[in-house]
């Protein structure tokens, strides 16, 4: 179970707790009834932050082991302001392809951004690849993304071993 459905049901149930004891006419004193009402003010923001887990905000998470790149959209870094610079990246799981794709927010790396930016356009003429995660760290820490052509008979048995739908 994700962290956000926790945080979702966690929300919830407490929202109807707090409910059900307000409905009872409770004789908590003041400071008590106070404090409920602020833990309850906590928990929407908790459930708040759950929900862009489901609303299409980007993923800061970890990359899967082995993804399609679909889309990249890169914000370099800025000298004069001071911005770190980002990566968009809107890829497939591999393995699962009824899954729909998702965006991931990575830290701008440049080495990874030129990766990137010649797979999206070998893509464009009928490429085919697939990212992996590589043990390489760069000498920010940051982990190494490396990108492999597929073959068209590796293709071929990919596209075999995925079950059609039956119409």
């Amino acid at each position: 179970m994700s962290w956000a459905i926790i945080g979702l049901s966690a929300g919830f149930i407490f929202v109807i707790a707090l409910l059900l004891l307000l409905l009872l006419k409770s004789r908590l004193a003041l400071p008590l009834k106070t404090g409920a009402v602020i833990i309850a003010t906590l928990f929407y923001w908790l459930q708040y932050s759950s929900l862009q887990q489901f609303a299409g905000w980007p993923v800061s998470g970890e990359l899967p082991e082995e993804f399609v790149l679909i889309a990249a959209e890169v914000i370099e870094p800025n000298k004069s302001t001071g911005e770190p610079g980002v990566m968009y990246w809107w890829i497939r799981e591999s393995g699962d392809l009824e899954r729909p794709p998702r965006v991931y927010q990575l830290p701008y790396v440049n080495q990874v951004h030129q990766q990137a930016a010649e797979v999206l356009n070998e893509q464009k003429k009928g490429g085919q690849f697939i990212g992996r995660q590589s043990g390489d760290r760069h000498s920010d820490g940051k982990l190494g993304i490396s990108f492999d052509r597929l073959s068209k008979s590796s293709l071929h048995q990919k596209r075999k071993s995925i079950p059609q739908p039956v119409q």
